[in-house]
């Protein structure tokens, strides 16, 4: 029999995090806190509305219920027995909480965990509530977080990120995508997940079969769960990373690279060939079955890390079809919505392939309801450039490697109804209700902001496209943008792009301002670029109204 690494030992040379805190779905009177710990055990979550008193070593030699009851500043104690096959992760919500107010949290172990004061000691996990009712919101987006695609490994622009978020006072912050890469380039010297399935296939099959050939399904998706935590905690074991996580409340969604390369842009066969071995006689469904399960095991652990601190949504992890993985969500005089362009992408469906009927459906049901129409903007965010590379471009170089990568654009001509119809919903509710939409997107590792507009039908819409990519990838190279959309007219829809910025070869973010003040309302994108160690900072101001 072949031998089968332990799941466990999986990039055993890379620093993992190990205890960590995420500040999810905050509210004017609520939070959902996301943990991961160390250990399995009790945990006590506690929440002060001012800092615990005691230092590190005091706090250590009380128990969290007796904490409690000697500060009367505490305002919830709550705990969950964390387990292994759980990832060692839980999401607590906590209701009650007073508008814009600055909390501290704490995780604290049960009597039988030797470090009791495992996050909060030093008094630095806290976060603020939003406004009841904010007429001005601040907030952060980024995507592409691969600090091991460049030599050495760096955090790219994390460190001026978290330090503008700080400055400005930032209301929460957006994850566009990309928020890891399981499938690494050669320069991270890290183990792209795909090819260690292919390499290691013929273990598998032998460990995770019958006698009958039939495989153990729920066996080899526990073990490539393992594999899909492993990037996690790789990935997100750097210091700004974690300080941002743990301070601002984070939204998040999904990109490809949580999955793998293209992922909804490739064929079933094409999928197959991805663990094809040369010379070798593989079984094709047994390929395309291992790539589902693989599938099953990423949805899971993206669940796990990412979308359950996002605002709750129909989960069916052995059913994915039956998985809301988009949602929306209101502060105040604001709405937005997350789109989500992979779970329910399928590049041979007759339509809808990027999104799904179903998910498009529900998502024109909010954006066409009263509750929109009265709302001062909506930011959607597209992790996909609605509009971004040049689509004569994208569409006659779709082929070899980078094939899937265009197949992913909304420009492709494979995807241009879909995008017509959205962008005739987008353009018409603007229209309507006099109502500035922006789309926030990600995915290709440079930055471009474009206005998009229909001067016969919907003369006075207002929609906007920024997108900010990579906060820590190795970014594009600066000649990208001669392949950057020009102002045109948009194929397959009778509108038009007007190109406002462009800027390709520097890591970058945004942090947008949308203020309506005085019967005034005034949005903006501040994009942010710089060096490869962060050095250099340098920012673009954008109006979007």
């Amino acid at each position: 029999m072949s031998v089968l690494q332990d799941p466990d030992n999986y990039e055993s040379m890379k620093p993992k995090l190990n205890s960590a805190a995420i500040v999810g779905h905050t509210t004017s009177s609520s939070v959902r806190l996301w943990v991961r710990t160390y250990k399995a055990g009790t945990w006590w979550l506690l929440l002060s509305e001012r800092k615990l008193e005691e230092d590190n070593y005091d706090l250590s030699g009380k128990t969290p219920e007796a904490i409690k009851d000697e500060h009367d500043y505490v305002v919830a104690l709550d705990h969950h027995q964390f387990r292994q096959d759980e990832g060692l992760t839980y999401c607590f919500t906590v209701e009650g909480l007073t508008p814009e107010t600055r909390y501290y949290y704490y995780l604290i172990g049960s009597s039988d965990i030797d470090r009791r004061i495992e996050l909060g000691g030093d008094h630095q996990h806290w976060f603020r509530t939003l406004p009841q009712k904010p007429i001005g919101l601040r907030f952060g987006f980024y995507s592409c977080h691969d600090p091991y695609s460049v030599k050495p490994s760096n955090e790219g622009a994390w460190e001026n990120f978290h330090e503008v978020l700080d400055d400005r006072r930032a209301h929460f912050v957006i994850g566009g995508g990309d928020q890891i890469y399981c499938d690494t380039n050669k320069a991270s010297r890290i183990q792209d997940v795909w090819d260690w399935l292919k390499e290691n296939k013929q273990a598998l099959l032998e460990r995770y079969s019958d006698d009958a050939g039939a495989l153990d399904e729920a066996g080899l998706v526990d073990y490539f769960v393992k594999l899909y935590r492993t990037y996690y905690r790789v990935y997100w074991h750097f210091e700004n990373v974690r300080a941002v996580y743990r301070r601002f409340p984070q939204y998040m969604i999904w990109d490809d690279h949580e999955i793998m390369d293209g992922w909804g842009s490739l064929t079933r066969k094409e999928r197959e060939e991805k663990l094809a071995r040369l010379f070798r006689d593989d079984d094709p469904e047994k390929d395309y079955q291992l790539v589902m399960l693989m599938f099953r095991a990423a949805s899971k652990v993206y669940w796990e890390y990412q979308h359950s601190h996002n605002p709750s949504t129909t989960l069916n992890l052995e059913n994915l079809d039956d998985t809301q993985w988009d949602y929306g969500f209101e502060h105040g005089e604001f709405a937005f919505y997350a789109l989500d362009l992979r779970g329910h992408h399928d590049c041979e469906r007759d339509s809808y392939r990027l999104l799904g009927e179903t998910q498009f459906d529900r998502f024109k049901r909010w954006m066409t309801s009263r509750r929109m129409a009265r709302k001062k903007a909506v930011f959607i965010i597209s992790p996909v450039p609605v509009v971004h590379w040049n689509e004569m471009v994208a569409n006659t170089l779709d082929v070899g490697s980078v094939k899937d990568d265009f197949m992913d654009e909304w420009g492709h001509e494979t995807n241009h109804d879909e995008r017509r119809k959205l962008l005739d919903l987008l353009l018409k509710t603007s229209d309507r209700h006099q109502l500035p939409i922006i789309i926030l997107s990600g995915d290709v590792h440079c930055a471009s902001a474009f206005r998009i507009t229909h001067s016969t039908r919907y003369a006075k819409a207002n929609l906007f496209n920024v997108t900010s990519s990579a906060i820590s990838r190795s970014p594009a190279p600066s000649l990208a943008t001669i392949a950057m959309q020009r102002s045109a007219r948009i194929n397959g829809y009778d509108g038009e792009f007007e190109q406002l910025y462009t800027v390709a070869g520097k890591n970058n973010f945004a942090l947008i301002n949308a203020n309506y003040w005085d019967g005034e309302l005034t949005i903006g994108a501040h994009l942010y670029r710089c060096g490869p160690e962060g050095d250099d900072l340098h920012q673009k101001y954008i109006a979007l109204v």
